[in-house]
């Protein structure tokens, strides 16, 4: 089964692929993919949903995208401060 994701989701899931696949040497990207997606859906950045084949996809939520949108606010302000 292959992980369909967003695009801002699937560059967070990737980041914190490379981050932790050297802790987990054992298990197959898909595996470790699958566990990052259940972390991220358990603290509420990802949920799932159907497309309109009525397959499963992940998207980022509501609340990680607006979390992200202040992170990207917070750093335009500093750089505005330079």
């Amino acid at each position: 089964m292959k992980h369909r994701m967003d695009k801002t989701l699937r560059f967070w899931v990737d980041a914190a692929y490379e981050h932790i696949k050297r802790e987990h040497r054992k298990l197959t990207k898909r595996q470790l993919v699958a566990h990052v997606l259940r972390k991220y859906e358990q603290r509420g950045d990802a949920m799932r949903c159907l497309n309109s084949q009525g397959e499963i996809v992940w998207k980022a939520s509501p609340r990680f995208l607006s979390m992200l949108a202040d992170a990207e606010r917070d750093a335009e302000d500093d750089l505005d401060d330079f």
